[in-house]
């Protein structure tokens, strides 16, 4: 994932993206509110940490401004404000969740997920570079037309770019994709990444998959 933490206490900011470069994950920091609405336009983010109270713009605002722009990246709160009436405030600004500190990093990543899989039971299209991942009819557009998919193609990736920025392995693949939790005797997983390959770069001219020596594949995407 690539994940924008919004914090402007270092050790706070340093600690979370510390333990997601751990999980796997991109994490960039930025300690102002000013600096968020400018760093979206950069990069697409997968989910925003935002912290309540920030100089120059509080995280409210912040996510009242994202929100009226038309950007719908998920956006948990973080705060020390635990008042009932301030929840209320943040999810009617548009923020997707709120956590209150002090927290553990388990509990931000069993909010983040649970977020994640909200937003993506939501979605009906996935875009990334100038290509569209049609949830709906399952087709992939692309400026030179419509790429057929098989079914496991498809499914392969909208998995690589829900998790775009993460090292998967075969075995997550696996049992993702294709509900296996054991190896079996065929290389299904090294066939179909191959061929969606085969498909994505015959039809963009960019190369979106890389492999891993060891660990598996990675989804790069603008």
């Amino acid at each position: 994932m690539e994940i924008l933490i919004v914090e402007d206490e270092h050790s706070i900011a340093e600690s979370l993206k510390k333990n997601f470069l751990a999980e796997g994950h991109h994490a960039f920091i930025v300690d102002d509110g000013e600096g968020v609405l400018s760093n979206v336009l950069k990069i697409q983010y997968d989910i925003i940490l935002l912290d309540w109270r920030m100089p120059k713009m509080t995280g409210l605002q912040v996510c009242k401004k994202l929100r009226e722009a038309g950007n719908k990246t998920p956006i948990i709160l973080l705060t020390a404000l635990n008042d009932i009436t301030n929840k209320i405030e943040a999810l009617n600004a548009g923020a997707d969740d709120y956590i209150t500190k002090p927290f553990s990093f388990d509990e931000v990543m069993a909010r983040i997920n649970a977020v994640l899989r909200r937003y993506s039971s939501s979605m009906t299209s996935i875009s990334f570079s100038d290509i569209t991942l049609d949830l709906i009819d399952r087709t992939l557009d692309t400026p030179r037309g419509i790429v057929k998919l098989s079914e496991k193609e498809f499914d392969l990736l909208r998995f690589f770019l829900l998790n775009r920025g993460t090292i998967l392995s075969r075995d997550q693949i696996r049992e993702k994709v294709w509900d296996l939790r054991f190896t079996p005797q065929t290389n299904i997983v090294e066939a179909t990444v191959k061929n969606l390959r085969k498909k994505l770069e015959s039809n963009t001219k960019q190369k979106f998959i890389k492999s891993v020596y060891g660990e598996g594949y990675l989804f790069l995407a603008d």
